[in-house]
């Protein structure tokens, strides 16, 4: 790749006008991702606002709600609606809409707010999630037709405010994550009501004290009181998240606000820190040294051979990965700093990847798990995970982009899940795991499923050029390539699956080690029952490492 890109290439004059000035090397750098080069060139902006922002919450909450408000303090529950940990953020994140939108914030206060409305109007009805959804789809779609909805094009006198649209006068593109958080709200909201039909009001409020792991503070509802604007607004607009995310839950938002979460410390969120460093030193020097985002945007194919091309397109995939992970590690690590713990959205490198569904969970990881609380299950699960995947597929479509092309791609990934769905019904029964040779039939499907995946997404995030990109690496001289990088991938496997289980022997470690702890802490404690499945038998650890999964 090093060489692909090099100046000396005949190719190079084609792209040369994609790259910018670097400081690698005395190379060039590929900064023709628009993405990319937005937030790279504004990131000493964003760090600053993250410093000034995290110091003066600090500050707020030790002289303001530390001498205001003690008994939230000392008892958190006897504190119900708008917090005294979110007073600061509300007003932040209202000034901080305002100074992104402009004028254009009227149209977030609308939306949002009729959607609250119809949160506590229709909340606890059966077919209310309907009408959750109806709107916010509307919205969605109202909102990529009018672009942002220009003051002049409603009323010719009020076209003088278009100038006060704020530094993100496309306050639109970014509502799509916003959507996100109101859904949570209406279904929280909407679930904490039904509820109500089936447990007391006590008994449901008894659950909120003093949460134990992320799944109690996602599941369990808030105190009725805790459901109102303020911390609906605080949460919607939080400056950490608010642009990119990861997202979080309404619920385990307004949780962690009243109870901090323990898995939040200096040193974790130091290290946390250095590894963004890091990851973001690695991006440097992969566009210092290869261009694969110009070359692709350049899409002159016929000078390359099947081997480069296919580098060029595993990169640019890389390249996508490496960016989100970089953009969501700071905002993670902005509210990391800020004292909220956020599900870490890319949590396994995509090159460690062989399973579709084990791809889906880890990319995006937040949004995975959004999709699975309020689409998957209320669709029916398992039960329905057949023409589920579709519905699920087509939404994230429509939510990333209004386009054809990525329709095709969700529907291409859904129709992905069928073959590994049946692989993993029929090669998971004991009669094949059992076998010395399972891991070698796990390799095989795993490798047409990293072949599939690549092919997909370079379909639906790839530049205008990847229809001659693939008829190159598929043509009768990239048949010999294709057939030497089978092979290799499936050896790759191996050692994944090796990885595999050695994350899964330190899983069960641990797990024993809590369970001993329990049993024999001095406090009562109910015993800890355990079940056949739970022991590292040979099936289990195969399952965890091939198509039987």
């Amino acid at each position: 790749m090093y060489q692909a890109s090099s100046p000396k290439r005949p190719e190079y004059a084609g792209y040369k006008e994609e790259l910018s000035e670097g400081w690698m090397f005395g190379r060039m750098v590929d900064l023709s991702d628009g993405q990319w080069d937005t937030f790279r060139s504004h990131l000493p902006a964003f760090a600053s606002l993250m410093f000034v922002y995290v110091a003066m919450n600090w500050v707020f909450r030790l002289v303001v709600v530390r001498r205001v408000s003690r008994e939230f303090l000392q008892t958190p529950t006897k504190v119900r609606g708008f917090l005294p940990t979110l007073w600061f953020p509300f007003l932040f994140a209202t000034v901080f809409a305002i100074i992104l939108s402009g004028v254009s914030t009227v149209f977030i206060l609308a939306f949002t707010g009729v959607n609250f409305i119809l949160a506590k109007r229709f909340g606890g009805r059966r077919w209310a999630p309907v009408v959750f959804w109806v709107f916010n789809m509307a919205v969605l779609f109202a909102n990529e037709y009018y672009k942002g909805y220009e003051f002049g094009r409603m009323l010719e006198s009020l076209a003088w405010l278009d100038q006060w649209r704020g530094v993100l006068r496309r306050w639109d593109v970014t509502f799509n994550i916003t959507m996100l958080r109101m859904m949570s709200f209406a279904m929280d909201y909407h679930w904490r009501v039904r509820q109500e039909d089936e447990a007391s009001v006590r008994q449901i409020d008894a659950l909120v004290a003093n949460p134990k792991t992320e799944k109690d503070r996602v599941e369990r509802s808030c105190f009725a009181q805790d459901y109102c604007f303020t911390n609906y607004w605080a949460y919607l607009l939080y400056p950490p998240l608010y642009l990119t995310g990861p997202i979080i839950t309404f619920n385990n938002f307004v949780s962690q606000m009243r109870y901090p979460s323990p898995t939040i410390s200096t040193r974790h969120t130091i290290l946390y820190g250095l590894r963004l460093l890091a990851s973001a030193l690695l991006m440097e020097l992969i566009l210092h040294t290869v261009y694969c985002v110009a070359i692709s945007k350049w899409a002159q194919w016929e000078t390359f051979s099947a081997y480069e091309i296919s580098l060029f397109g595993y990169m640019r995939l890389s390249f996508i990965w490496l960016k989100l992970l970089i953009i969501w590690r700071f905002a993670r690590f902005w509210a990391m700093a800020d004292g909220i713990d956020t599900v870490e959205n890319m949590r396994r490198c995509m090159s460690n990847n062989y399973s579709l569904q084990q791809f889906w969970r880890d990319w995006h990881c937040s949004y995975n798990k959004w999709l699975v609380r309020y689409v998957y299950i209320p669709l029916g699960g398992r039960k329905t995970s057949t023409w589920n995947t579709f519905v699920i597929f087509t939404f994230v479509a429509l939510w990333h982009d209004l386009t054809m092309r990525l329709l095709q791609w969700a529907w291409i990934i859904a129709l992905l899940f069928l073959p590994e769905g049946l692989a993993t019904w029929y090669f998971g029964k004991p009669r094949w795991t059992s076998k010395p040779y399972f891991r070698l039939l796990c390799s095989l499907g795993g490798t047409v499923n990293i072949m599939a995946m690549m092919i997909a997404n370079l379909v639906g995030f790839g530049d205008e050029g990847v229809e001659k990109m693939l008829a190159k690496i598929f043509s009768r001289s990239g048949f010999a390539f294709l057939a030497v990088a089978y092979v290799i991938l499936n050896m790759y496997l191996q050692v994944v699956f090796e990885w595999r289980e050695y994350e899964y022997r330190k899983e069960y470690a641990a797990h024993e080690a809590s369970a001993q702890w329990e049993m024999t802490d001095t406090a009562p404690r109910v015993p800890v029952t355990r079940s056949a499945s739970d022991s590292p038998t040979l099936t289990k650890r195969q399952n965890r490492s091939g198509i039987g999964e």
